[in-house]
């Protein structure tokens, strides 16, 4: 800033006296602006960033706050992806309830396919599973770093599997928590998943309606589960399926593994 010179008068010395009544001003310093600190959670995670579509199916809405230690990351795509931290583990993954889907059919899905013993083959082995975190449309998470000089980062792929367990589990869970609980459907919606990931395993090449079908068939173990919590009644077991496979035919294309992508808060 520039400094204000006092105007004066000058005596038969030369010297220059001060104004008479003139007050001499005083300079007064900008507030300073505190240092920044990382981010404990993304609530505040505000300043939109690029969207994210690497890969095809992913569309992920990208945010942050002004330290830039942040990232929420939140699925507005139609496809599931895996996420997992940089390569350098500066930053940790971490649970955005804020920012998730409210309802009991999009919960209990998800907890189902967590609970699946899905290994996603495209992970490196060295991820813990606890840093390894399956994102269904909707769905969010938070990014974090500690360090206000590291910039929160994350690495993800688009999942086949992912896609195809979360679709199952939430088209059986918005039918059968019209007539049961959460609770009790849980057990079933796992078993569903873990049927979903045996089919494309063994049925690779099936297109995505046979694959559901398969799924929902007599053989597998997945309906077994829901069968029991319809009390077994059969006419009501097939009606069911028949809803489930009605909304599963609007679901969005099924696709190949995606590789490995990263998303950073660096400009």
């Amino acid at each position: 800033m520039s400094l204000l010179v006092v105007a004066g008068c000058s005596d038969a010395g030369g010297t220059t006296a001060p104004t008479e009544g003139v007050p001499t001003p005083s300079i007064v310093l900008p507030p300073t602006q505190g240092a920044l600190k990382p981010a404990t959670d993304c609530a505040r995670s505000t300043e939109m960033l690029p969207t994210e579509a690497g890969a095809d199916g992913v569309q992920l809405t990208v945010s942050t706050d002004p330290s830039r230690t942040s990232l929420l990351l939140k699925n507005t795509g139609s496809l599931s992806v895996v996420v997992i931290p940089d390569t350098s583990f500066s930053t940790r993954l971490a649970a955005a309830p804020y920012a998730n889907p409210k309802d009991a059919a999009s919960r209990v899905a998800l907890i189902a396919v967590n609970n699946s013993g899905a290994k996603v083959a495209d992970i490196p082995q060295y991820v813990p599973q606890t840093q390894v975190v399956t994102l269904p449309p909707r769905w969010a998470l938070c990014a974090l770093t500690d360090d206000v000089k590291e910039s929160a980062a994350i690495r993800y792929l688009q999942d086949r599997p992912s896609s195809a367990e979360y679709f199952v589990t939430k088209a059986l869970a918005d039918e059968l928590l019209t007539s049961t609980s959460a609770a009790r459907a849980q057990s079933a919606l796992v078993r569903c998943a873990k049927s979903t990931l045996n089919a494309l395993k063994i049925h690779p090449e099936m297109s995505d309606i046979e694959l559901y079908v398969e799924i929902l068939s007599p053989n597998p173990g997945c309906r077994a589960g829901y069968k029991a919590l319809l009390r077994g009644d059969m006419e009501a077991t097939e009606q069911l399926e028949a809803r489930v496979i009605g909304q599963l035919g609007g679901a969005p294309r099924l696709l190949a593994n995606s590789r490995l992508y990263s998303v950073t808060t660096r400009p």
